[in-house]
């Protein structure tokens, strides 16, 4: 009992009622994306593309690609809509000009930015409230949570496989 009058969840609780949270939160952060993407004009991959060019994950074409599950034929041709869209730039990389880096475009960076800025504030001061360890095992669990998402993604069946049989 707290000094409230109610006990705390025990554990096998307290992660079952995360668990079932889980695919609300992500939900609700799909249509918030897709919000931000409908608002800035672009599709939900061109808004996913910026912001791992945001986030420095990635410059290189084909490493973005992977990153967003295409081929590179199929990123080419984001990237040609990005540019037309003044979202992002082909530039040749200052480390070797023979290769080719794609940078974000500021004046639609501080667009998404300002789009953002709502919920950048919401989760700011939450992790604010966070320990270390509390932030620590968090990171822990985004951190496995992207790696499994990515297995899981690459051990699903091939849609064409299925349709055909």
């Amino acid at each position: 009992m707290t000094e409230l009058g109610w006990t705390l969840p025990d554990q096998r609780e307290l992660a079952t009622a995360a668990a079932l949270a889980l695919p609300r939160f992500v939900g609700s952060t799909a249509l918030f994306h897709a919000a931000v993407a409908e608002r800035m004009g672009v599709t939900p991959t061109e808004l996913h593309c910026l912001h791992l060019l945001h986030g420095s994950v990635s410059d290189s074409p084909s490493e973005l690609a992977r990153l967003l599950g295409m081929s590179t034929g199929a990123f080419t041709r984001l990237l040609d809509r990005m540019e037309r869209h003044r979202l992002a730039e082909r530039a040749p990389d200052p480390a070797d000009r023979r290769r080719l880096v794609v940078r974000p475009l500021p004046d639609r960076m501080a667009e998404l930015a300002e789009l953002y800025a709502p919920m950048a504030r919401f989760v700011g001061e939450r992790l604010a409230r966070f320990d270390r360890r509390q932030l620590m095992a968090l990171l822990e669990f985004l951190t496995d949570g992207t790696a499994a998402a990515e297995r899981s993604t690459g051990d699903l069946p091939d849609v064409t496989q299925a349709i055909s049989s």
